[in-house]
């Protein structure tokens, strides 16, 4: 009886050990070589011959983004003899110390290793510190567990630190560029330099060694009954995100200007409030007014509120909202922020009329990719015209300016490669007059200026203005005459108007552009460098 038994164990023992699935990495092991190489992949492979099911990961959420091919999220299974891309983005390259140069990312699973491993390796880091200090008071009242709040760059949330009994905080970070704000309970959040605005917020550079001393005085809520409220959530997942910036801007959709009871003296046209743990926000302002509410956090594009409950980067797509007593449930989508790299393009905003350092309010930068239309990263406009957009990738790109009420501003084209990645002096030019109410000055004759760039390679921007509503066509011809192709063809009406014209299927050399509207015609050239 007991031979029996026993023979019947040895021959299910095999069937057991190879009827399983089975998880293999590969490659197994990962490695960032420098910041424009923190992106790479590796495939989750089911070898056994079982359904596989990946349960969780387990690794340093500040350092790495994680996700899997056709946004599936954990758990989801693998069938026999299949696979599924997990790519790994080096986010939080900005505070990688020596000892997170070796890393691990453990992948759990249902199969016979569990957890499986992938190495990271991780070839720069930072080993370059300085201290920040300060005090924050109500006037000449300090305040204590006060929370400050530190922006790497002016917009990843590196770290925060709490005031003490005497209202003194004291931290130490990586040296760099940071945007610094403070947030207690009862009071507006307030930026440096004194700013209720984190578009003008001061940056301030620390260098290592640096110990910089940045005080807070804050300003007491004054009503607390107006208020906004609600969450915000990953647009993929459905997920909260647990920390972050929500930014409420007075504004009218469509645009109105503003009354002239809504611009009392002192009051304020911006306010901010941070996220909470559980991905909730709530927000005061001093006066009943509609506002728009923005959202920001670490690795995400900003994206405003709108009643259909869509991602809305831009301001265009967003609905505002009447803030006349507590206003809840305004939840704000977010879409992933494609940046990867470490390009950086900076310059000016510029405006076609002189119209008042007021009009640099508001205005965020966002830098898009000619190579495939994503946005790669942004930033803030400062009070100064002056912005700077950071962690760019190689790669052809566009700056577009966003600013409520006013079409958006687009610079000329900028190309980011290994001997050119870091770009000065762009300009984006609002050149839309039209604010809110205001109408569009159509000149007495129509226009056609001449490309920017000019030579390009292999996008060029073609402006023109009409006079009168026209059948318009504009067209493009080689150096023999023949048309090589049509950007516009159709009825028109009095206004400006830019195309983009995309070469990329021609040779090198001259070309023309001919506009005719009614009686008007006018043909420009134009080179073509490969």
């Amino acid at each position: 009886m007991n031979l029996r038994i026993i023979t019947i164990a040895i021959i299910l023992f095999p069937w057991v050990v190879f009827s399983q699935p089975e998880l293999d990495i590969k490659p197994n092991r990962i490695e960032f070589e420098d910041l424009f190489n923190r992106i790479d992949k590796a495939y989750l492979i089911n070898k056994g011959d079982q359904l596989l099911t990946i349960d969780s990961l387990d690794y340093n959420e500040s350092n790495y983004i994680i996700d899997f091919e056709d946004n599936r999220q954990l758990p989801f299974t693998i069938v026999p003899d299949d696979s599924i891309e997990m790519n790994v983005t080096l986010s939080g390259f900005y505070h990688i110390t020596v000892s997170d140069t070796l890393d691990t990312i453990y992948v759990y699973n249902d199969g016979i290793n569990n957890p499986e491993l992938l190495r990271v390796k991780i070839d720069f880091f930072e080993d370059e510190y300085g201290e920040f200090i300060g005090t924050v008071s109500d006037s000449l009242t300090p305040l204590i567990n006060t929370r400050i709040y530190f922006f790497y760059n002016g917009i990843y949330l590196l770290d925060t630190a709490l005031t003490d009994t005497l209202g003194k905080y004291q931290i130490t970070l990586p040296q760099g560029e940071y945007t610094i704000a403070a947030e207690k309970d009862s009071y507006y959040v307030v930026f440096h330099d004194s700013t209720y605005d984190p578009f003008f917020a001061a940056s301030i550079e620390l260098d290592s060694g640096d110990v910089k001393t940045i005080d807070f005085n804050m300003l007491k809520i004054i009503d607390n009954t107006l208020s906004v409220s609600g969450e915000v959530i990953d647009s993929v997942n459905g997920s909260p995100f647990p920390e972050g910036l929500v930014v409420i801007r007075r504004g009218k959709h469509v645009p109105t200007k503003q009354s002239p009871e809504l611009l009392q003296q002192d009051s304020l046209s911006a306010f901010a409030g941070f996220i909470k743990s559980d991905g909730t926000f709530k927000v005061n302002v001093q006066y009943e007014s509609y506002y728009y509410i923005q959202a920001y956090t670490n690795y995400f594009l900003p994206g405003y509120y709108n009643d259909e409950g869509n991602a809305s980067v831009f301001w265009q797509y967003a609905d505002s909202v009447l803030i006349d007593s507590p206003v809840t449930d305004k939840n704000i989508n977010l879409v992933r922020d494609s940046s990867y790299g470490g390009g950086t393009i900076s310059g000016f905003v510029d405006f076609s009329l002189d119209r008042g350092q007021s009009d640099f309010e508001g205005i965020t930068l966002l830098a898009r990719s000619l190579n495939n239309s994503e946005l790669y990263s942004y930033n803030f406009g400062k009070e100064s015209g002056e912005y700077k957009i950071t962690n760019i990738p190689y790669g052809t790109y566009e700056v577009i300016g966003q600013k409520i009420g006013i079409d958006n501003g687009i610079s000329q084209i900028i190309t980011i490669d290994p001997f050119n990645n870091q770009i000065t002096g762009i300009i984006v030019n609002f050149n839309v007059t039209s604010v809110e109410d205001e109408e569009q000055i159509i000149p007495d004759e129509s226009i056609l200026y001449p490309n920017y760039p000019n030579p390009f390679n292999p996008v060029t921007r073609i402006k023109f203005v009409l006079s009168e509503n026209e059948f318009t066509s504009l067209r493009v011809y080689n150096l023999i005459g023949q048309e090589v192709a049509v950007l516009v063809n159709g009825n028109l009406a009095a206004g400006s108007y830019e195309v983009s014209f995309n070469a990329e299927n021609l040779s090198s050399g001259i070309y023309f552009f001919t506009l005719q509207a009614g009686i008007f015609k006018e043909t420009r050239k134009m080179i073509l460098l490969k």
